[in-house]
């Protein structure tokens, strides 16, 4: 992990956010090509669960959390490099605003599933909401 800028210190350089950012583009492709979300975990399938996600505290497993709960690994040398470029307060960011992409995405994807049964079969869909009321 980048350790933190001591107080007073100049912010990092262009090639030094350049070098970051690279790293954290070759992560989460990485996590995205095994269908993984942070750190070996996979995405949560219910739409429930994804939303109650905390954004703000990503569960970020450790290496033995991780092996010990059998969760994949796949990506452990590119999140390395990760955590070495970028600092801890801009991977923890990084890794909020993925949580919240993927929050933002899977509510899209859950309305336009709702939409397109609400065309498919109007009366059965709003017996649907009578009855949520």
């Amino acid at each position: 992990m980048a350790p933190a800028a001591p107080p007073g210190a100049p912010p990092p350089t262009r090639a030094d956010r350049a070098k970051c950012w690279a790293a954290r583009d070759a992560y989460f492709a990485c996590l995205d090509s095994h269908n993984l979300w942070l750190h070996g975990m996979p995405e949560p399938k219910d739409y429930q669960a994804m939303m109650r996600l905390d954004p703000t505290k990503p569960p970020v497993l450790s290496d033995r959390e991780a092996a010990a709960a059998g969760l994949p690994t796949v990506c452990k040398a590119l999140r390395d490099m990760y955590k070495l470029e970028c600092l801890p307060s801009w991977s923890l960011h990084f890794e909020m605003l993925r949580v919240k992409d993927m929050q933002s995405k899977r509510m899209v994807q859950k309305v336009q599933q709702e939409e397109a049964e609400r065309h498919n079969n109007e009366k059965e869909f709003w017996d649907r909401v009578r009855k949520k009321d």
